[in-house]
């Protein structure tokens, strides 16, 4: 059965620099323990500061990665550029596809905003109606 890890993000992370740094931190442990990630962005804006990020959260770090790329953690702005099946999958996404790729894990962030909290509810609400597991994790700084 695949599961659902839902990630609170502190309300101390205030800018969407140092919530993408905290996404970083669990996608980096995502691909550790699992050897491959994709990440689903909402726009071209946050696809390139995944990216981004991903090159500099963690001084020493190195994750193998790209845009639409043959890496073992690719960045991607919709399901078709995607695998049929994958490992894990990230959502740096407010609405959820109508379709997703099957998948052993979920990853998605819940912001401490309001409006993007309510977003999180109820993608929370469909991956539990679509038979996921259903995790949530404090996360912490």
């Amino acid at each position: 059965m695949p599961i659902a890890s839902f990630y609170e993000l502190p309300a101390t992370l205030l800018t969407p620099a140092e919530q993408r740094r905290s996404i970083c931190r669990v996608i980096a442990k995502a691909w550790q323990v699992l050897g491959e990630v994709d990440i689903l962005c909402a726009d071209p804006e946050t696809a390139q500061a995944m990216d981004d990020l991903l090159w500099t959260f963690q001084g020493g770090a190195f994750i193998p990665h790209g845009i639409a790329a043959d890496e073992p953690v690719r960045i991607h702005l919709n399901c078709a550029s995607m695998p049929q099946s994958v490992k894990a999958l990230a959502l740096c996404i407010e609405v959820l596809p109508a379709t997703l790729p099957p998948c052993e894990r979920l990853l998605d962030f819940v912001p401490a905003d309001p409006q993007a909290k309510a977003a999180a509810r109820e993608r929370y609400r469909l991956c539990k109606s679509a038979g996921f597991t259903m995790q949530v994790h404090p996360l912490e700084l």
